[in-house]
Parts: structure tokens; sequence; C-alpha cells
């Protein structure tokens, strides 16, 4: 049985167990303040508890005009969540670990440690005066770091550890993930009289540093970042055999930048995000022998750009639950550097519109269990890819449209909270495979100061 899975299921025995200790202390005590995102301000005092009998099920009736309902973005659901929350990207979603870190700015003023056995990682905030102190480790350097749409699937990172350190201040947050793999290597040889030296430096795949920023700008915020990933194994190699000199250098790097404005701080009944992905792939060979120069460009060498649009509105708001869909959406051009071999050349060009339909739903189970689960799925509304070879006075031109809906991926979990103690789990499957083929799972624990 897959280890996730086993953690998660056990994750959610301990938090039933804790929740039956304390039940008699729940029911006759008054309700317990949820940990919010940010410091708690001092409690109003507490109102006479209603007339009205208990009852042990929840009602989604309208209430009596007289009464006064809580509204979705009260405590009870805009809380801090771990990475198994909206894994859909749904704009309304509340704020999750992950997302916060890499807006950086929204960690200010937080005191928590956040372990998350599932996905090796872990996350400290650390509050002082008019700063927060941020610091994270994470061994997920595997995921693609680029933008969604670009993958590396035959250079598949090595594993390791990527270490973070930032601030967050009420006007801005800055934060730096580094994550490094490198050797240097010389060698000196003498033989007679005949020297011969070779210097040798070699970049492992995932060698990776990323700088991240952002800031409230009124009703909105702006996010951002920009990065350098090795992608490839990179060995540069400068040998010189008795005065001949030779070099290889080949290079295999992403310079990435992505930049974001959101209504997120303001969004109440729609929110939306807007951004712009750029990416250089540089991809190519020098090989230099004396004099003369060789440079060899490889066919996953491009220039991209990403404008992105995603919005999400509630379609259904209820006191302990509500239910919001939304629409990622985002269109990538790729440039191809163009590929020359004496009189030959080709170029290719692709660029495409590609929507993520997404829903996201939760519920308050009593005052210290949330339950919440969402499904999306990538459809490609339209795609243009063109290909162009030409050898001499003779050429061949290819294009393809397509359209795809692809495969749907769903998720569902459970938040227990209790005092400074968090636990939370989840499950996810790809719906279009075999049930439980592709189950994963979840686990990630906070503890908040």
């Amino acid at each position: 049985m897959n280890i996730k899975l086993i953690s998660v299921v056990s994750a959610l025995a301990v938090s039933a167990a804790v929740a039956q200790d304390y039940d008699d202390e729940y029911e006759t005590s008054s309700t317990e303040s949820v940990q919010e995102e940010a410091p708690a301000a001092p409690a109003p005092e507490p109102a006479p508890a209603p007339a009205a009998e208990t009852s042990s099920t929840t009602s989604f009736e309208a209430p009596a005009a007289s009464e006064s309902v809580p509204t979705p973005s009260a405590a009870g659901f805009k809380v801090l969540h771990g990475n198994a929350y909206n894994l859909q990207g749904n704009e309304l979603g509340a704020s999750t670990i992950g997302g916060d870190m890499n807006a950086v700015y929204k960690m200010y003023g937080r005191k928590l440690i956040y372990i998350e056995p599932s996905g090796e990682e872990a996350d400290l905030a650390l509050s002082s005066g008019a700063m927060t102190y941020l610091v994270a480790f994470d061994n997920n350097i595997s995921r693609d770091p680029l933008p969604a749409g670009i993958s590396h699937p035959d250079d598949p990172y090595v594993a390791m550890g990527l270490f973070t350190a930032g601030i967050a201040t009420p006007a801005f947050g800055v934060a730096v993930d580094i994550a490094i793999d490198k050797a240097w290597q010389s060698d000196e040889e003498k033989i007679g009289n005949t020297k011969n030296t070779e210097d040798r430096s070699i970049t492992e795949a995932g060698d990776y540093i990323n700088v991240k920023f952002g800031a409230p700008l009124g009703a909105f915020d702006i996010t951002a970042n920009v990065y350098w990933l090795t992608f490839r194994q990179e060995v540069d190699v400068e040998t010189n055999d008795d005065g001949a000199k030779t070099e290889n250098d080949p290079d295999y790097w992403d310079l990435g930048a992505s930049v974001t404005l959101s209504n997120g701080p303001s969004a109440t009944n729609f929110a939306w995000s807007t951004g712009l992905d750029f990416l250089r792939q540089k991809s190519d060979r020098r090989q230099k022998a004396g004099p003369n120069t060789v440079e060899t460009t490889n066919n996953d060498a491009f220039l991209f750009i990403q404008p992105r649009f995603n919005f999400a509105l509630p379609v259904f708001v209820a006191e302990n639950a509500q239910v919001f869909v939304g629409l990622n959406t985002r269109l990538p051009i790729f440039i191809f550097d163009e590929i020359e071999n004496g009189d030959n050349s080709t170029n290719v060009y692709d660029f495409g519109l590609f929507s993520t339909p997404n829903l996201l739903a939760e519920m308050t189970l009593g005052e210290h269990w949330i339950l919440f689960g969402g499904a999306a799925f990538e459809w490609k509304v339209i795609d243009y890819h063109t290909e162009s070879e030409e050898s001499g006075a003779n050429y061949d031109d290819t294009s393809v449209i397509s359209m795809r809906t692809n495969t749907t991926n769903a998720n569902a979990g459970l938040r227990f909270s209790y005092d400074h103690l968090v636990i939370e789990a989840s499950i996810a499957d790809n719906l279009g495979t075999a049930a439980w083929s592709g189950l994963v799972g979840n686990l990630g624990i906070f503890f908040m100061f």
C-alpha cells in the first residue's frame, strides 16, 4: 500500500481520537477561536448564548430575517491551509502555506512551523516587531519549477535539498530559493618535457536559484520572481595538451521570470489574477579547437512568453458551506531557435489557448473541522504548431491544429484544528485512470504560536 496513503489514514485516525478526547470540553465551553492567518485581535465580550435548542444535523435552510448569519469570509473558512488544499488553483480559495511563501509578504505577522512529511517539506516563520523571518527546507526540486505547460520529461532533476530564506514586512516581502550541485576538477600532468592540463566544471540538473518578491497595492497585490535553472547536466572541459588548446562548452539553462497582479486582498464575490511568464531556454554546445569554433543548437532551445488570466466566483453560499467555480486561462507562445546545418534550416513555432475549468467546495463540521475538495481538468481549447524545413530550393512546411479536453484530477481532505495545532490530510486521484490507481496522499501539520 502506498506509504503516503498510510500516513493520511493514520493522521485522520489521530485527529478523530484527539477530537473525541476533547468532546465534552467542546460542548460545555464557549467557542474557541480558530487560528487565523494573522495574529488575532483581542476578542470582544462573548454574546449571550441563543435560546434555540441545538441540533446534531446541519441545516442549509435560509434563516429568519432577524438572525445574523456569518459570511463565508469569516474565520471559519479564511484560515491558513497546508499544500493539500486547493490543488486546482481556484482564485477564491483560502491561503495555503505554499502560496503565501511564494507571495512572501503574506507571511508577515505569522509565528508557525509547518511540517509536511509526505512532501518532505518544512516551513518556519518567526515574527519580531515589524519583521517576520522565513526559513524553509524542501526536497521537491524534482518538481518542475517552470511555468505550466513546460517540462523536461527526458531530464529528471536530481533530488537535492532546496533552502529558502526571506523576510516579510507589512509593505513587502522577499525570499531566495537555492539548490546547488556543482563540482570543479583540475588535473595537471607532465611527462618528460610535455605538460598537459585539464580543467573541468560540472553542474548537475536541478541546480537552481529563485528570487521571489511580493507586495500589497491597496485593494490589489503583486507577486514576481526571477530564476535560473540548469535543466540538464553541464560538463565544461578545457584542455591544453602540449600547447594545443581545446574547449567544450555546453549550455543547458533556463532564465525565467513571472509577474502576477491580483485582486485577492479585496476579492469577495469575484476574484481574478492576471500575469505574464517569460522564459529563455538555452540548449546548445560550443566546441573550440585552436582557431576553429563550431556551435551546435539543439531542438529544445526556445523563447517562451505566456499571458495568463484566472477568475472565480461563488455559486453556492451557506452558513457552513461554500462552492466556488473558476477558470484559469493561459496563452503559451513558443518560438524555437532556428537550427542550421549547412544549406538546411528548421523553424518551429507553437502557440495556443489553454483553459482549466475548476471547482472548489468546503464545509465546516463543527468549529474544529473543515472538509474540502475540488476537481479540475485542462482543456486545450486550440493549439497551432508549425514546422518549416528548407534545403536549398526545397522546402517542407507542416502545420497542425489540435484541441483536447484532458483527464480530470480531483482531491478531497480534512482540516482539524485545536488551539495551536492544525492537522490537514487529503487524497487525490486522476479520474481518467482505473479507480484508485493514481492515488496519492498528502499530510501536513501546523504548530501555530
